[in-house]
């Protein structure tokens, strides 16, 4: 049986691929000097020396401009994330979530702009379509969220009884599981809430770097302190200590 030809990519077709690149790469520098609440697409056509009309055959409007770089962006970090995670083992340590948060971390760093784009204040005047952002915004949480599933599934994590849980926390988790059926994957409101608080504590950990809340002695090595704390919060949700001490991080 033969194999399924693809048509070439036609030189208009390539012009246009070029010209919407062009246009996010425009629209992200202007975000850096100017801030995201600025972007509009007559300054874009400015900087590129186009006709605002002529931007209009590419992207119907702003939003749609700050929707194909919010896609890009968290398309980004989860590839980073992924990639990292598939080059470490998957044995009994906190290997392969190490990984995946330091990958996480370094991403953010590299790209401030972006990681405020899609974890910082949103946009005035902007939401996100679902349809467009959901998939590529959680593929760095289903990564971690992955690992941890194994870890409890290994016997590696013991989250707590459902229980055990405050009665107002269960309520809400388990409302929580209702609306993410598709994400869940068959958590108990109890590892949800282990899922989601590891969320919180690795999103604060990065945030406060990024967006410059750390004192300045520590900004200035935040690696090891990153690490640990990040061990920390494994061993919290339930992670084996010894498996946490027995995991290797990448190069901070």
């Amino acid at each position: 049986m033969g194999t399924m030809s693809t048509a070439p990519v036609t030189r208009r077709q390539r012009h246009r691929d070029a010209t919407v690149e062009e246009i996010k790469t425009v629209a992200r520098d202007l975000m850096v000097r100017e801030g995201s609440s600025s972007l509009n697409l007559r300054a874009v056509a400015r900087e590129m020396g186009m006709t605002a009309s002529a931007i209009y055959r590419y992207f119907p409007g702003r939003d749609a401009i700050l929707t194909a770089l919010i896609t890009d962006a968290y398309d980004a970090v989860g590839e980073a994330v992924e990639k990292a995670m598939a080059g470490a083992p998957r044995d009994r340590t906190a290997t392969a979530i190490l990984a995946g948060v330091h990958a996480f971390r370094r991403w953010a760093l590299d790209h401030p702009q972006e990681y405020g784009l899609i974890y910082g204040t949103p946009v005035p005047g902007y939401d996100a379509p679902e349809l467009a952002t959901l998939e590529p915004a959680m593929r760095t949480s289903f990564a971690l969220l992955g690992e941890l599933l194994r870890g409890t599934a290994e016997g590696m994590i013991t989250p707590p009884r459902d229980d055990l849980l405050p009665e107002p926390v269960h309520a809400t988790m388990a409302a929580l599981l209702q609306n993410e059926s598709k994400s869940a994957l068959g958590l108990t409101p109890a590892t949800w809430a282990l899922a989601l608080q590891f969320w919180i504590l690795l999103y604060g950990a990065i945030s406060s770097e990024v967006f410059g809340h750390l004192p300045q002695m520590l900004a200035a090595d935040s690696g090891p302190f990153f690490d640990f704390s990040i061990r920390r919060a494994l061993v919290v949700i339930g992670l084996d200590p010894q498996a946490v001490d027995d995991g290797v991080s990448p190069p901070f």
